[in-house]
């Protein structure tokens, strides 16, 4: 189970923010400091965790996570009603944070149904729509209610919440027999939820917000949230490896507990003798007592009293505490890492929420880290980020990443980053202060801009957008010069550019750089261009698909017509697509069709690069010259 959608209403600064989850990549969050990015981390605790503060006015208390100006309950309701959900009481002094699950209903529903979870759980995991599940927290100065989505009825049975005599009284009322019973194991007696299920189907029923409280094995679907915010103290890092070591150090423990029961047994005989001796006594001055006895309990309690480390530059093992903060901080996330990995293969999953992670880690130590959470994150952690570090926002898919803006009121809004624009403008950052991408592929023009993205997606299983690779068109090869030296200008000041420009270029295009021009990072394809080097096979495909029922193809035509390209400079009207439309014609006229009844080839561009991706459909078919350019990204 991982958490999808989140409404947050009336809490600090985000008086009412909605926002989506992704559950395979980091979930970015820029902005300015003070604009609410921790509010929302906080929001989530909240949601998950039922011991997280909630402060509120008092006696003594001057602290309020209540929105100062709050929004009036309809605007939830609002909010609501669009995700065809009920609405809550008009509330205006209230916090709430929705929250939607998904889960896989074949693998983790299936497990839920054998675990022994309450009732209410159940029944509320039943009412939703498959693979869906609704719980919300709601908070009021002292008051704290927790609420999921259940089936029912309008005058709230809360059958769930029954005993067992006052549902069978129930079943008698609407006259349900057990042919109206659907026994899940098909033997033995009816369960008190077999017996909800056919209850409510007889009735009048529908969605509704029902109080529920955790029983004890229910939060074993739930995500475990945790916050880091970087204030780490040796005590938390600690509590983590002990955390981890549970099991190793239970195993050691327990023999030793069992030997303290049984010495405090001993010590128990033996206090109790020696108070026997002292009855006597005792009844001089207590004269009402007859005896007096003991209890003995030896508390054997497990702790990891210090953590020492071993390096390669060090003369033996060294304290923890002696260290700087950035290594106490990698420390901490490897133990966070280590603790999720044992849990792989649980259903439960993990969602990590980080503060400001970048803090107190250079560079090369922030890269290394986001990748580690990319890594994670499409396994069992789901994870969010809270930051302002370029390099995280620099190695982040685009469409990940939200800006949280404070806007004049004071209150929090979440805006979606559509592009580098909105990054710059977030952060008020220049262009000096990061290069958003690590690798430009420079392409000759539309075609190739819409065809090569997907080529490379083929080939790789990934998209230039997530390899952080930006495409270029030049727009033409008479415009090649003027954008090359714009790109020279550009990339002055970054080390190695031959390494992060790649050309992927018609072949004509030499003849326009020339042979002393051209360089190991630009690549050239066909006799003139992309079209020709696309195999026989694959282009007699095309024509037979498009051409279905007029006539038909051969590779071989194809060869044959690609033996009257030249592989010197040429006009327009000797590359291939040109001659490609030349022999249909010819070919209508050879078998008499009327060829302006003929469905024309679409001309160079979005649609023809549709028509070639539509039977390049494996890597095999893929040109060579960019698969080499691919592989030239990839260093």
């Amino acid at each position: 189970m991982y958490l999808d959608e989140v409404i947050i209403f009336n809490y600090r600064s985000c008086k009412t923010v909605s926002l989506k989850l992704s559950e395979g990549n980091p979930n970015i969050y820029i902005g300015l400091n003070d604009s609410g990015k921790s509010t929302i981390l906080q929001a989530l605790d909240l949601l998950l965790n039922s011991k997280s503060k909630y402060n509120s006015l008092g006696e003594g208390s001057y602290k309020n996570d209540l929105s100062n100006t709050p929004d009036e309950t309809d605007k939830l309701n609002h909010l609501l009603v669009e995700k065809d959900l009920p609405e809550f009481p008009d509330d205006a002094t209230s916090t709430f944070i929705v929250g939607k699950f998904k889960y896989q209903e074949e693998e983790e529903g299936s497990e839920y149904v054998d675990m022994n979870l309450s009732t209410p759980l159940k029944w509320s995991l039943d009412s939703n729509e498959e693979g869906i599940f609704w719980l919300v927290r709601k908070l009021n100065g002292s008051l704290d209610k927790t609420y999921v989505l259940m089936n029912e009825s309008n005058d709230s049975l809360e059958l769930w919440n029954l005993a067992v005599r006052s549902i069978d009284k129930k079943i008698k009322e609407l006259k349900i027999t057990a042919d109206d019973i659907e026994n899940e194991n098909g033997k033995g007696r009816f369960s008190n939820f077999e017996k909800i299920r056919a209850i409510y189907s007889k009735i009048d029923s529908g969605p509704r917000w029902a109080e529920y409280k955790f029983a004890k094995n229910d939060k074993d679907i739930f995500p475990d949230y945790s916050l880091f915010d970087w204030n780490t103290s040796l005590d938390e890092i600690i509590a983590t490896a002990e955390a981890i070591m549970k099991d190793e150090i239970d195993d050691h423990l327990k023999p030793i507990k069992i030997l303290a029961e049984d010495k405090a047994k001993l010590a128990e005989k033996a206090i109790n003798r020696k108070f026997g001796e002292l009855s006597e006594t005792i009844r001089e001055v207590a004269k009402d007592v007859e005896g007096i006895n003991s209890k003995v309990y030896f508390n054997v309690k497990e702790k990891i009293s210090d953590v020492m480390l071993t390096k390669t530059n060090s003369d033996g093992p060294i304290h923890l505490e002696n260290q700087g903060e950035g290594l106490k901080r990698q420390i901490w996330f490897s133990l966070i890492k280590a603790k999720a990995n044992t849990g792989e293969d649980s259903i439960n999953k993990f969602i990590w929420a980080f503060d400001e992670p970048e803090t107190h880690l250079y560079p090369r130590a922030q890269r290394e880290f986001f990748d580690i959470l990319n890594k994670v994150s499409t396994g069992n952690v789901q994870t969010l980020i809270s930051t302002h570090s370029t390099i995280f926002i620099d190695k982040s898919n685009l469409d990940k990443i939200n800006s949280v803006i404070q806007e004049e009121d004071g209150y929090s809004v979440l805006n979606g980053c559509s592009d580098v624009e909105a990054i710059y403008s977030s952060l008020n950052v220049k262009n000096s202060d990061f290069l958003f991408h690590d690798k430009f592929l420079i392409v000759e023009g539309d075609t190739e801009q819409y065809l090569i993205p997907k080529l490379y997606e083929l080939y790789t299983g990934r998209t230039i957008i997530k390899d952080n690779i930006q495409l270029i068109n030049v727009q033409g090869k008479d415009k090649w010069l003027i954008n090359k030296t714009l790109l020279d200008k550009v990339m002055a000041g970054f080390k190695k550019t031959e390494e992060q420009l790649v050309y992927l270029f018609d072949n004509d295009m030499k003849f326009e750089i020339g042979a002393e021009a051209i360089k190991d990072n630009m690549f050239f394809v066909g006799i003139q261009d992309i079209e020709d080097s696309i195999e026989n096979e694959v282009w007699s495909n095309i024509l037979n698909d498009f051409y279905h029922g007029d006539f038909e193809f051969s590779y071989k035509e194809v060869e044959e017509w690609k033996t009257e390209i030249p592989n010197v400079k040429c006009n327009n009207n000797q590359k291939f697509y040109s001659i490609l439309k030349r022999k249909i014609r010819e070919k209508c006229q050879n078998l008499g069709l009327e060829y302006d009844t003929l469905v024309r080839l679409p001309s160079k561009g979005i649609d023809s690069s549709e028509l070639l991706l539509n039977h390049i459909n494996h890597v095999d078919k893929i040109p060579s010259k960019i698969k080499e350019a691919f592989d030239k990204l990839k260093v």
